[in-house]
């Protein structure tokens, strides 16, 4: 028998709390423990499996769910019994801290974790020039799409936006739809001062425009980027292919879903870092060595909704660059999809011994729940005897 904290603190005085069932209930009750046992025994291959392999958070959240079902069914059949109530208070305390790591692991907390990475990384350097200035300004369009109800953004607003993160930042730049640099230079102005104004003071948006406008002349740096800084085919056609310069932020999350969501590969934290802050020479050493080929050719053949398009011709408004499907950018829908469905991150240090050691408590409470059961089926039978 197992004996921790845990059944000590709950089970000492169980003498003194013995459950209270009538004599005409005590069959049904005994019926109830059997079955509450039963249902227990379900998990221990589950648990057993802690022993044999590291920790997993959602096979110690599975566990928790089936726990906290056989104490609830215990608690229905004697709602004086303060021991199930105790029992399941802990079970509900490790499922909300496995809970909490799920939602920093994968899906929004993640993206938003992401996101929050790629600002710190950027903003190492002061003032902002050049691309790391449209890159600052993506993660700001990123945080709005996120909480889009906290601002009122005019249509023409939100049209910019959608370009912009289609074709603004790191290896973005193209001309789709007719719409190139100069349409930006002309539009970027109205769209951030709108969400400088707007943003709320503890979001992302606030911190990344306000360090923009006070230390990077913004939004002025950002037209004047877009007038200078635009680049033409033949420059970001040999960039992309010679793995020249860095990735916005979009492409970086665009990229990092699609490999975390590929089975056979399982990243480090050191190469989910990689994505995140890593330049587009790191990130093609990557692909080449997973995949064969280099960024540019996996955008092209296998990441969903993406190409680099390269049209020669001499009317540069038939479209250069990296290409969103949707001829209206990057649309809001994507976006949302993208961010929420995140697929799952790998664990820091932190997070794996925080996980390893709820799952040295999942498995101390299981003997709990077993010796807890045992008490009650004893007692009980024992009152049967008597009747």
């Amino acid at each position: 028998m197992i004996t921790n904290n845990i059944t000590n603190t709950l089970l000492g005085n169980i003498e003194h709390t013995a459950p209270k069932v009538a004599p005409e209930n005590v069959e049904a009750y005994l019926a109830t423990i059997k079955k509450a046992q039963r249902d227990l025994e379900k998990i221990d291959p589950a648990i057993a499996l802690l022993d044999k392999q590291p920790a997993d958070s959602e096979v110690l959240a599975m566990v928790a769910a089936h726990q906290k079902k056989v104490v609830q069914s215990m608690v229905s059949s004697n709602p004086e019994d303060a021991i199930a109530l105790a029992l399941a208070a802990s079970i509900e305390a490790y499922s909300a801290q496995l809970e909490a790591i799920e939602q920093q692991t994968k899906g929004l907390g993640a993206f938003e974790d992401a996101m929050e990475v790629m600002w710190e990384d950027i903003s190492q350097t002061s003032p902002l020039t050049g691309y790391a200035l449209e890159d600052a300004f993506q993660l700001v369009l990123m945080d709005v799409l996120i909480h889009a109800d906290e601002y009122n953004l005019s249509p023409k607003d939100m049209n910019t936006l959608q370009r912009f993160m289609e074709c603004g930042g790191s290896g973005m730049h193209g001309s789709h739809e007719h719409y190139n640099g100069d349409d930006f230079a002309d539009d970027i102005t109205s769209l951030f001062n709108s969400i400088y104004n707007q943003a709320p003071a503890d979001s992302l948006a606030y911190t990344i425009t306000r360090s923009m406008q006070s230390q990077s002349n913004c939004p002025d740096a950002l037209v004047q980027q877009f007038e200078n800084g635009w680049g033409n085919l033949d420059q970001w056609y040999d960039d992309w292919n010679n793995g020249v310069g860095d990735v916005s932020p979009l492409m970086r999350m665009a990229l990092l879903s699609s490999v975390l969501a590929d089975e056979s590969i399982e990243l480090t934290t050191e190469e989910y870092n990689m994505f995140l802050t890593g330049s587009l020479a790191d990130i093609d050493a990557f692909m080449t060595d997973k995949y064969g080929k280099n960024t540019i050719t996996y955008i092209n053949s296998d990441l969903d909704g993406w190409n680099y398009h390269y049209d020669t011709s001499p009317d540069e408004n038939e479209g250069y660059g990296m290409n969103f499907w949707s001829s209206q950018g990057v649309t809001v829908d994507y976006f949302m999809e993208l961010s929420e469905n995140l697929p799952a991150r790998p664990l820091t240090d932190e997070e794996l011994k925080e996980i390893n050691r709820i799952g040295d408590q999942v498995k101390m409470l299981q003997q709990t729940l077993k010796y807890w059961l045992q008490i009650c089926r004893d007692e009980q039978m024992a009152i049967a005897r008597n009747i």
